[in-house]
């Protein structure tokens, strides 16, 4: 282990899918790197528990569920007497589901996707503006995606997305404007393309339209692994001054709000 100091990371979704790619990318990126994987169940996150043994004494396995303010709290306690702040907070959980129009798409439906991919990103960030604060070098990047582009090409396709896309836009929003807010913090919503998890592929089931399937064959989708680690490469080299309050895409590219 190195004497420097570690560089503080938490990625919240880190039991599976693209959260749990991105802690696994963070590791072997950095020797010096120590992680709080935050996860609903950690009991049963089996793959974060082989990597924690892989990665002896450089990652922390935390109970959190979105939105749960107990959990926030907690969180924020554990960070605080271990390592007395956070680096780079990835807000990566989120439910991705397909609903239906805006006109057929149920409140509850609106409701659930709102509390976890808003406002569960929100209390995240409340319970840990301090400890970001008490970093050199603070980040805040929570996942969004392309499709949440009011001015991209997805909103103008028969694509069931429009309660995932709104909480997301919703997002957005919510990360440029702690970006205005906080003039010591990098604060920027990261659209991480299309990855071959199985909330994906779960979507991609459940599309009665067609065209995720035609996508995927112009537009193969990157691995976890291979989208996590562009990711981690733009996290690490961002700044206030070049991703702070910006909407960026994997590859580096500004999208449209």
């Amino acid at each position: 282990m190195s004497s420097t100091p570690p560089t503080v990371y938490l990625v919240t979704g880190a039991n599976r899918g693209l959260g749990f790619a991105l802690v696994g990318a963070i590791l072997a990126a950095h020797a010096d790197a120590f992680v709080y994987a935050a996860a609903r169940d950690p009991p049963k996150a089996s793959a974060l528990q082989a990597l924690a043994q892989k990665y002896a004494g450089r990652i922390a396995i935390v109970k959190w569920a979105a939105a749960d303010a107990a959990d926030n709290a907690h969180l924020a306690q554990l960070i605080k007497e271990a390592h007395g702040r956070v680096d780079t907070v990835i807000a990566n959980a989120a439910i991705a589901k397909l609903s239906d129009t805006v006109l057929n798409s149920p409140a509850g439906d609106f409701e659930e996707q709102f509390t976890v991919n808003v406002v569960g990103p929100v209390l995240l960030f409340q319970a840990l503006h301090d400890l970001l604060k008490a970093s050199a070098c603070p980040r805040f990047v929570p996942i969004s995606t392309g499709a949440a582009s009011v001015g991209g090409m997805p909103i103008t396709m028969p694509l069931h997305i429009a309660v995932y896309g709104s909480t997301k836009a919703a997002l957005n929003y919510v990360t440029r404007k702690i970006h205005f807010e906080n003039e010591w913090l990098s604060a920027f919503p990261l659209a991480p393309g299309a990855a071959s998890t199985e909330g994906f592929y779960e979507a991609v089931a459940k599309d009665n339209t067609g065209i995720f399937k035609r996508m995927l064959e112009e537009f193969p989708p990157r691995t976890p692994d291979e989208a996590a680690k562009l990711l981690v490469d733009l996290i690490d080299k961002a700044t206030r001054e070049t991703s702070g309050g910006e909407f960026i895409d994997i590859d580096g590219t500004k999208l449209p709000w």
